[in-house]
C-alpha cells in the first residue's frame, strides 16, 4: 500500500509510520517539523518538510500519489495554547484539515483517517459516551477537531472521498509530548525521577480514559485496511477504563519508587471533568480492543523515562 502520514515526524504519527512500514507499505511524510523532528521519522520513510496549509500541498500529494490511505495527524494539540490563542489553533486545525481533504480528493486518495478527540464531546452526559450523543466542545481544541469533523464528513458525502474520523481517548506512551494532553504523565515521571513533586492542578478528581499509543497505532492499521460500508465513519478509540489524576500520581509515584506527595494548585480553564468512551463501535467494525493496561503502560514509561530510551 502507498501511506501518506501528516505529522508523521511527531509523536502518533512517526510510531504509524513505523507500523506501516515494518509490514512492507511505501511510506510518504509531510509534516512542517514545527512541533514534530526529523530524528522521529522511521527510517526507510519519504520526508517531505511542508506546512499542510500550503496550497502546494495538491501538488505534492498528486505527484507522490495516488495514496491508498492519508492518515492525517498534523495538527495542534497544546490546548491551554489554545484558549490564549484560538485564532492560531484554528488556522493550522481547521483549515490545514480543509487544505489536505482537498488534496486527498484531487490526488485520488482511497481514503482519509483523521485523528479526532474525545475533546469534541465537551462536558458529557452519558458514560461511557457512544459516538451519537451530541457533541458540545468547551475548548478551542475541541472545537477545531469537531469542525474537522464536519468538513471530513462534507468531503465524504460530496467529494468522493471515503473519511474516518477516530476520536482519540488519552493517548500517552513513552515519551508523550508534554504540551499534549497526556503530557501529565511524562511530566509527573520526569518530576519523580528528578526528586521533585508532581503539581495536580484542581482537586484531582478529573478523569480520563487513558489508552496507549499501541493501541491507536493498531486501531489506524486496521481502519486503513477494513472495507467501508458507508463514504463516512467516526469511531472513538478507547479503553472504556476511567482514571482520574490522583490514582494516576499515585501510581506513578509507586512505580518509580519516590516517597512524596502531590501539590495542588487551581484548576484550569477548559478542562473536561470526566472522560470515559465507549469503543464497542469500534470493535464489532474491525474487531478492535485495547491490548495494553493502564498498569502496564505506566510502568513502561517509567522505565523508559528512567533509561532515557523510547520504547
Amino acid at each position: 500500500m502507498r501511506i501518506l502520514i501528516t505529522g508523521g515526524a511527531g509523536f502518533i504519527g512517526s510510531l504509524i509510520a513505523q507500523a506501516y512500514l515494518d509490514r512492507g507499505d511505501h511510506v510518504v511524510i509531510v509534516d512542517s517539523l514545527v512541533t514534530g523532528t526529523a530524528s522521529q521519522v522511521p527510517d526507510g520513510a519519504t520526508l517531505i518538510e511542508q506546512d499542510i496549509r500550503d496550497p502546494d500541498l495538491v501538488r505534492t500529494v498528486t505527484e507522490h500519489g495516488p495514496f491508498d490511505v492519508i492518515s492525517h495527524h498534523a495538527a495542534l494539540k497544546d490546548v491551554r495554547k489554545a484558549l490564549l490563542d484560538p485564532r492560531a489553533d484554528a488556522d493550522v486545525n481547521i483549515l490545514g484539515m480543509i487544505n489536505v481533504l482537498r488534496a486527498a480528493a484531487e490526488g485520488g486518495a482511497g481514503r482519509l483517517v483523521f485523528a479526532s478527540s474525545a475533546a469534541v464531546y465537551g462536558d458529557a452526559k452519558v458514560f461511557p459516551t457512544p459516538e451519537d450523543v451530541e457533541c458540545i466542545p468547551i475548548s478551542p481544541y475541541g472545537i477545531s477537531k469537531m469542525t474537522g469533523e464536519l468538513y471530513g464528513r462534507y468531503f465524504a458525502l460530496n467529494r468522493s472521498l471515503p473519511v474516518i474520523a477516530l476520536r482519540y481517548g488519552t493517548v500517552y506512551g513513552t515519551f508523550t509530548p508534554e504540551a499534549s494532553e497526556a503530557g501529565v504523565i511524562t511530566i509527573f515521571t520526569r518530576r519523580l525521577l528528578s526528586g521533585d513533586v508532581p503539581v495536580i492542578y484542581g482537586d484531582g478528581l478529573q478523569t480520563r480514559d487513558f489508552v496507549n499509543v499501541e493501541d491507536i497505532v493498531r486501531a489506524n492499521i486496521l481502519v486503513g485496511d477494513a472495507p467501508m460500508h458507508a463514504p463516512w465513519a467516526v469511531y472513538n478509540v478507547s479503553t472504556g477504563v476511567e482514571t482520574n489524576v490522583n490514582d494516576l500520581a499515585g501510581t506513578l509515584i509507586s512505580l518509580s519508587g519516590a516517597n512524596c506527595s502531590p501539590r495542588y494548585e487551581g484548576a484550569k480553564a477548559g478542562e473536561v471533568r470526566r472522560n470515559l468512551q465507549d469503543a464497542s463501535r469500534l470493535r464489532e467494525a474491525v474487531g478492535w480492543a485495547p491490548e495494553i493496561q493502564i498498569g502496564q503502560g505506566l510502568s513502561a514509561v517509567v522505565e523508559a523515562t528512567r533509561h532515557g530510551s523510547r520504547g
